[in-house]
C-alpha cells in the first residue's frame, strides 16, 4: 500500500522522542515478499511493539499521526502475554528513518545513536527509557544488548551529574548493560528526562515519595 507521508525537515523533540521509542521497541526489518512471477519484492515495514495497549493508543499513535501524518495499524498478538504492535508500511518514511540513521534489520546488539543535535538528546533518551527502560536492581535504567546505547545513557547520566551503576554481563558469547541511576536518586530522572509512560512515571513518583515499589511497577 502506499502512503504519502509528511518529512520533518529538522531534527525536533517529538522526533527524536519517537526514534527513541522505535530503537527501544521498534524494528525496521529487512524484509521480501515473492511476487507471483517469482521475483523478490523489498518490503517497508515499520513496526512498534509494546505490552502497554494505553502507551501504544495514546503516546505512539498520535505522535506517529502528527510527525508523519500516518496512522499505523495496531494488531495484538496472544501467546503467553498479550503484545501490541503498530505497524504502517511506507517507502518513503522507510527511507527517511534510514537515512537518519536508523540501524536496519536484526538491530539490538548493533543499535547505534543517529547524528542529531545534542539539544534533542534528552527527548531520544526519554524514547528509550520509556520502551527498555525498568527497575533495575534498587534503581532504574536502561537495559541493553548494543554497547552504543548504553554509552550514550552513560554520557547524559554524566552530564547531569546523576549518580549511576553500569553493570554489563555476557550471555552466549554476546555483553549485555545495565545502566542505572541507583537508589533514592532515581527520582532525580523525572526532573531532566521527559519521560511520557505514566507507568514508568508513576514507578520514580511512587519511590520519590518513599512508597513501596510493587505498587507502580508493571514492568
Amino acid at each position: 500500500m502506499k502512503y504519502n507521508p509528511c518529512l520533518p525537515k529538522e531534527w525536533n523533540e517529538d522526533l527524536a522522542y519517537i526514534f527513541g521509542l522505535l530503537l527501544g521497541d521498534g524494528s525496521l526489518p529487512c524484509s521480501y515478499t515473492k511476487r507471483p512471477n517469482g521475483e523478490y519484492q523489498k518490503r517497508h515495514i515499520i513496526h512498534f511493539f509494546s505490552k502497554d495497549r494505553d502507551f501504544i493508543y495514546k503516546v505512539y499513535l498520535p505522535l506517529f499521526k502528527k510527525l508523519f501524518n500516518l496512522t499505523p495499524v495496531v494488531k495484538v498478538r496472544k501467546r503467553d502475554s498479550i503484545l501490541y504492535y503498530a505497524t504502517i508500511e511506507s517507502k518513503i518514511l522507510y527511507t527517511f528513518l534510514r537515512d537518519k540513521g536508523f540501524t536496519i534489520g536484526r538491530k539490538a546488539k548493533i543499535a547505534k545513536i543517529p547524528n542529531l543535535p545534542s539539544i534533542y538528546h534528552l527527548d531520544l533518551l526519554a524514547g528509550l527509557l520509556d520502551t527498555d527502560g525498568g527497575k533495575k536492581g534498587n534503581g532504574f535504567g536502561l537495559s541493553t544488548a548494543s554497547k552504543y546505547l548504553a554509552e550514550f545513557c552513560e554520557n547524559i547520566f554524566k552530564n547531569l551529574k546523576l549518580p549511576y551503576n553500569s553493570c554489563p554481563w555476557k550471555y552466549r558469547d554476546h555483553i549485555y548493560h545495565q545502566v542505572y541511576v541507583p537508589g533514592k536518586k532515581m527520582y532525580k530522572l523525572l526532573e531532566h528526562i521527559p519521560l511520557k509512560n505514566k507507568g514508568k512515571i508513576s514507578f520514580l513518583k511512587y519511590k520519590c515519595l518513599g512508597s513501596s515499589v510493587g505498587r507502580a511497577s508493571h514492568w
